[in-house]
């Protein structure tokens, strides 16, 4: 597959880094010029099939390419927010589960360190059976085990708390970051959508929210966002992506995000349904900001 254009610049003055999660197929070495493609100044991955448990190991040809074409289209390895596979259950009561997740978790690190990229977005986990505290213990504790053998980072992302889903509540996700070990080495990802099913209203109090978490957990420890409107009402509880602007939070509460100084330098990831909008969406969300 050949691409005979150069990256496209969108960042403005702010340093706004804004881009999708974009496919793997084929190879994982064609995804940086997949967000290139969109004016992407950011983009997210996943490093396998995210619904399977095995994968082949990353070829070493791909390995150099993808790294070859990180920089032929001017991105860094820390704007690149990979996702971890959606089978891991940091939070799982589960001893079976618990250690193929950890396996899991595992080898998604070590193919993140060999592509060059420094974090991992993860869910924190579904506890299932017993009291929230609980499942907040078993995270903390599965997290101290995959990070105990390499220096990486871990981008928790906040949910909408569906069912016996962890971390709808942000106090919930720095108890968690507390509790670990290696709780220097851990941060959050917010999802726009999360929030506002969860009861945040992002609509309405953006910036605050921002401005609220920043507080909570530090700056520093915000190590990205999703960006995605909602098709779900505020404190429904789903978790339902919708286009920027044409859900339910509205375009007005994604400029005051892309306005704040806490998202500045940091990659903005749109898991927008639409992936024919998504270069429309990375003009709008930046052009303000110019």
């Amino acid at each position: 597959m050949a691409f005979s254009y150069e990256r496209k610049m969108l960042v403005s003055v702010k340093m706004l880094y804004i881009g999708p999660h974009v496919s793997i197929s084929k190879d994982i070495s064609l995804s940086p010029a997949r967000a290139a493609e969109k004016g992407a100044g950011a983009f997210a991955i996943f490093t396998k099939n995210q619904k399977i448990w095995k994968a082949k190991p990353l070829e070493e040809s791909s390995i150099e390419e993808f790294k070859k074409n990180l920089a032929r289209f001017g991105y860094s390895g820390n704007k690149v927010l990979a996702h971890a596979g959606y089978l891991i259950n940091p939070a799982t009561p589960d001893a079976l589960l618990r250690k193929k997740s950890l396996d899991l978790l595992k080898e998604e690190i070590s193919r993140c360190i060999s592509l060059g990229l420094n974090k991992l977005n993860i869910h924190p986990g579904a506890f299932i059976e017993g009291e929230r505290e609980d499942g907040i213990i078993r995270a903390a504790s599965f997290f101290d085990e995959a990070l105990e053998e390499n220096n990486f980072l871990l981008s928790i992302e906040n949910t909408s708390a569906s069912g016996t889903n962890l971390g709808g509540d942000l106090r919930e996700l720095l108890k968690l970051i507390e509790t670990s070990k290696y709780g220097e080495r851990m941060g959050v990802t917010l999802d726009t959508a999360h929030l506002y099913g969860y009861g945040y209203d992002v609509k309405n109090n953006a910036s605050a929210i921002l401005d609220d978490a920043g507080s909570l957990f530090g700056r520093n420890k915000i190590f990205g966002m999703h960006l995605n409107d909602s098709k779900a009402p505020l404190a429904s509880r789903k978790d339902r992506h919708e286009s920027i602007g044409k859900g339910l939070i509205g375009l007005d509460a994604f400029m005051e995000i892309t306005a704040s100084s806490i998202v500045q330098d940091k990659p903005l990831i749109l898991e927008t349904p639409d992936e024919q909008s998504w270069a429309e969406e990375i003009r709008m969300l930046t052009s303000a900001q110019s």
